[in-house]
């Protein structure tokens, strides 16, 4: 039985669309190749060579399909067309020696030959062009004898002349069109790396707000720091009462009593907003406002990002839809972090939060991780050894002591924007809404160094006073390593990965 893996890998590549570069040089390489069949045809009726000239001449009208289908067949087509040249240079010097070196086509055809690959190389391929030119056309030479044919007629000089000015003429175009198709594609990208900035500030902009017009607001002065060439404004309404505005920002933007007017007109049919960009004035040039729905993106308002700039295309309304996604989202969840923080959401015991909350916090994290931009968050799991002990030996009161001085210091080593909480008994979780590993890394190095030695005074049931040494086993991961939806579940194995090697430590020891 053949084998088949053997019989896909022998199998002959299929046509592909050839690299740019040689898609460029296809036309003005026919056209130099048909141009010198020309010349050789003109030659041999000039001076009666017939049909022994003619018919080498038709492989020049034959490369350059050769060399298409060439590039279109092998894995690397710029490479392909890069080989491609080197033969060209080659094969017009053999040619020239055919000719019996004919001084206006030799110097016209060796400069060109000399510029294409100049052009693509620089000085090496260039030198490498003049070896092979000059070596087909000695080559040549040597075999057949040298003869030289200086001159033929007016009319032959003239119409190389005419070739090697519509040649050039037409490889400069060739320059241009690729300078320009450059040119775009460094612009949008330029383009694109400034929307993607302005989305990660969207994204970091919504970790840090506290409330709504905060996070509005600063969305957008970043989105006009990013483009300050558009001006923008937010507009929430109450989807129940759409004439009320319960939220607005504005950045860069200034609006007109008309433009006011007519916003006002389409703020009141926002029961029922269409999905999409609309233009909001009848300008027929200069800047214009636009306005992108929020249609069904928010749970309880209606909104819509509006923009003033010249003109609206696809680029600008694509990245409007992206702004307005990432808006959304981020007021979405700022709104339900609100609703969060209006029930019970700390802990009774440390003033900390609690796991309802930590839960939802960890939510939002991983939704932002799993939609644009994906913002990275971390954890860090850690247990209070020995607190079992403790509450067995002399009393929960001593237990519940424990766990409030671990608090207290656990506090003053995280961040404004850190998520402390008590997840358990004797567990405690951090969570960093925006950061890679070295977060948790950080701040379980601050913990180590601040907790060597440290012991805890409580008091039992019985009313003694006992001292505690405060041990802490702690394990941290981040969504740079694993899922989102896996970080907390990692963080808790290395944590008990580290308490089960402490207490083989103390066995041992």
């Amino acid at each position: 039985m053949p084998d088949i893996k053997w019989l896909q890998h022998r199998a002959p590549h299929s046509l592909k669309r050839p690299h740019r570069l040689a898609l460029a040089t296809l036309a003005p390489r026919a056209f130099a190749f048909a141009h010198t069949f020309g010349l050789t045809v003109w030659i041999a009726l000039v001076e009666g060579s017939g049909w022994s000239l003619i018919l080498p001449g038709l492989l020049l009208l034959l490369w350059p399909g050769v060399a298409c289908a060439h590039a279109a067949l092998v894995q690397d087509s710029k490479r392909a067309e890069f080989r491609n040249l080197y033969f060209d240079s080659l094969l017009f010097g053999v040619w020239c020696g055919v000719l019996d070196y004919y001084v206006w086509a030799t110097l016209t055809i060796g400069l060109a030959c000399l510029m294409n690959n100049m052009v693509v190389g620089g000085p090496r391929r260039m030198a490498a062009s003049v070896a092979l030119f000059t070596g087909g056309a000695l080559g040549w030479g040597a075999l057949t004898g040298f003869e030289f044919r200086p001159n033929v007629s007016t009319g032959l000089d003239i119409y190389q002349g005419t070739g090697a000015v519509v040649y050039f003429l037409s490889l400069a175009y060739v320059m241009y069109g690729q300078n320009r198709k450059i040119g775009h594609s460094i612009a949008e990208t330029k383009y694109k790396n400034r929307v993607i900035h302005a989305l990660l500030d969207l994204g970091a902009v919504a970790n840090r707000a506290s409330n709504i017009n905060i996070l509005l607001d600063d969305s957008l002065k970043h989105l006009h720091a990013d483009f300050p060439e558009y001006g923008f404004a937010v507009f929430l309404q109450e989807r129940q009462r759409p004439e009320v505005t319960r939220y607005a920002a504005v950045a860069g933007l200034r609006l007109g009593p008309e433009d006011e007017r007519r916003l006002s007109s389409l703020l009141g049919t926002l029961h029922a907003p269409s999905a999409g960009t609309i233009k909001l004035g009848d300008k027929t040039e200069g800047e214009q406002l636009y306005a992108t729905s929020m249609a069904g993106r928010l749970s309880r308002y209606e909104g819509w990002l509006i923009v003033r700039a010249p003109q609206l295309d696809d680029t600008l309304e694509g990245m409007l839809t992206l702004f307005v996604d990432q808006l959304a989202a981020a007021t979405e969840n700022k709104l339900l972090q609100l609703e969060l923080q209006k029930a019970a959401e700390r802990d009774g015991l440390t003033g900390l939060y609690n796991r309802g909350f930590f839960e939802a916090a960890l939510q939002l994290s991983i939704q932002g991780k799993t939609q644009p931009p994906g913002l990275d968050f971390a954890v860090l799991m850690m247990d209070v050894d020995g607190l079992k002990e403790v509450n067995d030996r002399y009393g929960h009161v001593a237990g519940d002591q424990l766990i409030t001085a671990v608090a207290d210091l656990l506090s003053m080593q995280c961040r404004e924007d850190d998520i402390l909480a008590r997840y358990g008994g004797d567990e405690f979780v951090i969570l960093f809404p925006s950061g890679s590993l070295s977060a948790p890394n950080r701040i379980a190095g601050l913990i180590r160094t601040h907790l060597a030695g440290q012991r805890c005074v409580i008091t039992s049931a019985h009313g003694e006073t006992v001292m505690v040494e405060l041990l802490l086993s702690m394990g941290s991961a981040s969504s740079t390593e694993t899922s989102a939806q896996e970080v907390l579940s990692l963080a808790d194995n290395r944590m008990y990965d580290e308490k089960i090697l402490r207490r083989k430590k103390r066995t041992l020891g």
